[in-house]
């Protein structure tokens, strides 16, 4: 054996050293540092697990849009009813009352009131509310109210920026009489279609989106209130591609190779300068 010769003892590398061999002045402690600096595989598959998570957790976290909400409500035509009165009927951001029917003293009524303003959604995960419809039975048996009323909703997502909406959405209001098990009387409502889907124009980005009404159907009896709500959510972006989890994987994996790849290459430069010539 030489002045100084590596031995392996299983899976563990002990560093010989003779009485004399130029390494006789470290440490023990210093050798076992630089013996443990390699990661052992379970390490590394943890550690990139880990990096391309952090990775994937960073990108979720900033895939966030800020909206500036703005919408514009119109109901109509009707069909059926009488005393059927829209108060503001077409205006922008202004709660609306509909009403319709006998006794003209508390008509059947239908609140709607725009969300408007700032807000910041997270894609994929977030729910962003852009209205709602407080339906109200009179007390009593309302009576020759319509059957059903036409609403179109017009939404612009960056109120200020593009100057135009960007999306239009048509619903229907159908009211029916409704006679319960017991004999108790009401009224029963539906508002169709319940779910939209498509993409959506926000601060020059295409996102597609989801909206649903929550709450779209339901029976109201003497004197009682219900709220309908639209609700958004923003699914992705197609124009700007975000990655997939595992691109992030990868990436950690690639990080990784290239640590292990440096620590190997200083390791052997620095056994190399201190070998004797």
């Amino acid at each position: 054996m030489g002045s100084a010769a590596l031995e392996y003892w299983g899976h563990e590398r002990t560093l010989i050293i003779g009485r004399n061999s130029a390494f006789r002045g470290i440490s023990i402690q210093t050798i076992k540092k630089a013996t443990n600096m390699r990661l052992r595989p379970q390490s590394k598959l943890i550690f990139a697990a880990t990096l391309g998570l952090a990775f994937f957790g960073l990108v979720a976290h900033a895939q966030l849009i800020n909206v500036n909400v703005s919408q514009q409500g119109t109901f109509g035509p009707f069909t059926g009813g009488t005393n059927n009165v829209v108060t503001n009927n077409g205006s922008t951001n202004t709660t609306e009352v509909i009403s319709t029917g006998t006794p003209v003293a508390s008509p059947f009524s239908i609140t709607y009131n725009p969300l408007s303003g700032p807000s910041t959604v997270a894609l994929n995960t977030s729910t962003l509310n852009t209205s709602t419809f407080v339906l109200h039975s009179t007390v009593g048996t309302p009576l020759n109210y319509f059957t059903s009323v036409g609403i179109t909703l017009t939404t612009d997502f960056d109120s200020g920026i593009s100057g135009a909406p960007d999306l239009t959405q048509n619903y229907t209001l159908d009211l029916s009489p409704y006679t319960a098990a017991n004999g108790f009387t009401g009224i029963s409502y539906l508002i169709v279609p319940q779910q939209f889907t498509g993409v959506v124009d926000i601060g020059g980005l295409n996102y597609q989106y989801a909206s649903v009404v929550s709450g779209n159907s339901g029976v109201l009896f003497d004197g009682s209130s219900t709220t309908a709500a639209i609700q958004f959510q923003f699914l992705s972006n197609p124009v700007t591609a975000v990655p997939e989890p595992s691109t992030y994987a990868l990436l950690g994996v690639l990080a990784l190779g290239g640590i292990v790849l440096f620590r190997r290459r200083s390791k052997g430069d620095t056994m190399m300068t201190a070998m004797p010539a």
